[in-house]
């Protein structure tokens, strides 16, 4: 009688074991052998083929499961996150919580939750990159740093500000020759302890970025390097009032220093229409947009005045 294969019945052991690769292997090198030298085994080989597929499949299955469920949370019908799930980066979305965000990484699945919950980093806002050929990671990640800023704007008025890092999630040249050029907006709270509530909710509604201020506005200490300004009632004692706030013609951007000539001369001409034959102010400043600022279609010229010798409690404009 014909004796068995050796390879055969180590193929179908190593195909129980779910050793699929070794299993293949000997099975195939069995049904060759076998065929060769008139032995028995062949049907071992094929059934270690057989339990290698269906490791196989059991396996794919599980990943695609695994996978599935990293780029995707439990959402309500408004889209917000109800559980505690962990995900990829990429898979995030405005509004969403997380917490173990690491910089940088797109890999390590963070766990999104609602914002009710103790955590670190909230997705606060999403912007997309202009049309073109990728550009490089280093232009991508210059693009989307401006792009983000424009985006987060109000969030310096948060009373977590000075505890707020900004971070990106990127597109890849993969995504980016996909089609897909959108950058995610992180905010990161690194202050004591940790926040339960959406950042919207942290807005000071009495402090406004420079852009956001009017015509009669009062403030505190003219300080020209401060994004806001937390305006006051013109009664109560301040320094400072905006005089004029006009809108810049449209074109390249003429560069820092052309700018800054150009609101001076703006500013400087607004005091005699502000103030016609009163009293000029002691001092007089102006905010002015930078060039990212300025590409995100911002073209706004802030002037105010500023007393220097003594507080002010009432309006230095004419009625």
């Amino acid at each position: 009688m014909p004796r068995t294969n050796r390879l055969a019945i180590v193929a179908f052991v190593t195909g129980l074991c779910g050793l699929v690769l070794l299993a293949v292997g000997f099975a195939i090198a069995a049904l060759v052998q076998a065929g060769r030298r008139g032995e028995r085994g062949k049907g071992l080989a094929v059934g270690a083929l057989v339990v290698s597929a269906v490791w196989a499949i059991t396996a794919a299955v599980a990943l695609a499961v695994a996978v599935g469920s990293l780029v995707t949370a439990d959402r309500d019908e408004s889209g917000q996150v109800t559980g505690k799930d962990r995900v990829l980066p990429a898979a995030l979305r405005v509004g969403d919580c997380v917490t173990d965000f690491e910089a940088g990484s797109l890999r390590t699945p963070v766990t999104a939750l609602p914002c009710t919950e103790p955590h670190e980093s909230e997705v606060v806002a999403q912007a997309e990159l202009p049309e073109g050929d990728f550009p490089g990671n280093r232009r991508i990640h210059e693009l989307s740093t401006d792009a983000c800023y424009l985006k987060t704007i109000r969030f310096l008025k948060s009373r977590h500000y000075e505890h707020l890092e900004p971070y990106l999630i990127m597109p890849t040249k993969t995504n980016w020759d996909a089609g897909d050029r959108n950058v995610l907006c992180l905010l990161t709270y690194t202050g004591p302890g940790t926040i339960t509530l959406p950042l919207a909710q942290t807005l000071d509604p009495k402090l406004k970025y420079w852009t956001e201020l009017a015509y009669g506005d009062c403030f505190g200490k003219s300080d020209s390097d401060a994004p806001t300004q937390r305006v006051l009632s013109c009664t109560q004692e301040h320094w400072s009032q905006v005089y004029a706030v006009l809108t810049m013609k449209p074109g390249p951007y003429p560069g820092p220093r052309a700018m800054e000539r150009k609101a001076d001369a703006t500013c400087e001409k607004q005091l005699k229409k502000a103030f016609g034959k009163r009293p000029y102010p002691e001092y007089y400043s102006f905010y002015y947009a930078e060039k990212f600022e300025w590409d995100g279609g911002i073209r706004t010229v802030v002037c105010f005045g500023t007393s220097e010798k003594r507080l002010l409690k009432k309006s230095m404009l004419p009625r």
